[in-house]
């Protein structure tokens, strides 16, 4: 009865020692939850310096969120395309495309400076895109805060200091001035009291720059269609591969033959010596002869998007004519979609691109 006892009095004070320990941790646990909250709270608050500086905790909160949201390469906070590394790190398309560039110069993996792990795969934050665009920027015209995603509608129909023209400018009145002006203006605009035969003349010079814009519109589209119709028109399908050349980066294609000539494509990236990150990345080609013509040849040729290739190409129209002297085209714009398209072009060795050639008469 005894040992009974014991054992039961044993086992009582086991259980108080759990019991105890349980109570011991969930008290630490509950101390460290309150501790990190109280951490937040401090952080989301306003100091009193900061209080009695008028800084409000809205305006905290959106500096500490600017802050995270910078490129952590150039910190800059940039409304474009973002990306992010393998371990997170946030870096913006113009400071990837420097990154992407100098590791193509030396035939080097890119790395994250910051982390040292492989870019080679770029990866987008949209995230970190949309969480920006949201941020309150500055109105050009009126200095006034609003949400960056909505800031180009209020310049352009809502900001009453926005530049706009009169409503008759279609009659041609070319008054320019602030919105809030604008009403004031259009109420005793000179043109409501010309005659029809003045409002006539003024509108036949107007509508001989359309008439010239529609004239080139046509033109680009009837070079189109006689290209697709012309029995001297073919599509080839070509590799893009990069190479350097005196510390600047290149892209060319295998040879290819076309009219019983042979003919490579040439690209490079533009402004390559120009460290502004600010800078627009771009591309431009040239079409090369490496064989001499017998007669000159006026061929007229466009990129396209290559087949099972995920870099986009808008469609843009070009002429050269080859002659002897003249073997190589000058370098025209390549009209990659996005900035993405870019950043995806430089990041790859090899591009897949369709060539569209059209001998013309």
């Amino acid at each position: 009865m005894s040992s009974s006892n014991t054992e039961n009095s044993e086992r009582s004070e086991d259980s108080l020692n759990i019991d105890r320990q349980q109570g011991e941790q969930q008290e630490r646990v509950e101390e460290s939850a309150t501790s990190s909250l109280q951490s937040v709270a401090t952080g989301m608050q306003p100091s009193v310096p900061a209080c009695a500086a008028g800084v409000t905790a809205s305006e905290i909160f959106e500096n500490n969120l600017r802050d995270i949201l910078r490129c952590k390469i150039c910190l800059a906070l940039r409304r474009t395309t973002l990306y992010l590394c393998q371990t997170g790190h946030l870096i913006c398309a113009s400071c990837l495309a420097h990154l992407l560039t100098d590791a193509q110069l030396c035939e080097e993996t890119p790395k994250c400076p910051i982390c040292q792990k492989d870019i080679s795969i770029p990866v987008r934050n949209i995230a970190a895109e949309l969480a920006i665009s949201e941020l309150p920027s500055n109105c050009r015209f009126c200095n006034e805060k609003f949400p960056h995603g909505s800031l180009d509608h209020h310049e352009r129909h809502e900001c009453q200091d926005s530049p706009v023209a009169c409503k008759y400018s279609r009659i041609g009145c070319k008054w320019f001035g602030e919105r809030k002006e604008a009403s004031d203006h259009e109420r005793n605009c000179e043109f409501l009291s010309k005659t029809p035969e003045e409002i006539a003349a003024t509108l036949e010079t107007i509508e001989v720059d359309y008439d010239s814009k529609h004239d080139e519109i046509e033109r680009i589209f009837q070079s189109l269609m006689y290209s697709l119709n012309s029995e001297r028109t073919l599509c080839v399908d070509l590799q893009l591969m990069c190479y350097c050349n005196n510390h600047q980066l290149f892209y060319t294609t295998t040879d290819f033959h076309a009219f019983n000539e042979l003919w490579i494509i040439r690209a490079r990236l533009n402004n390559q010596n120009d460290t502004d990150p600010a800078n627009v990345i771009s591309f431009s080609y040239q079409l090369v002869l490496k064989t001499e013509p017998r007669s000159s040849l006026m061929v007229q040729f466009v990129a396209l998007k290559g087949s099972r290739s995920d870099i986009k190409i808008s469609m843009q129209l070009y002429k050269h004519v080859f002659t002897p002297t003249s073997l190589e085209s000058h370098y025209c714009a390549l009209p990659l979609t996005d900035c993405n398209d870019c950043i995806q072009l430089l990041a790859k060795k090899g591009t897949k691109i369709r060539i569209m050639l059209s001998l013309l008469d």
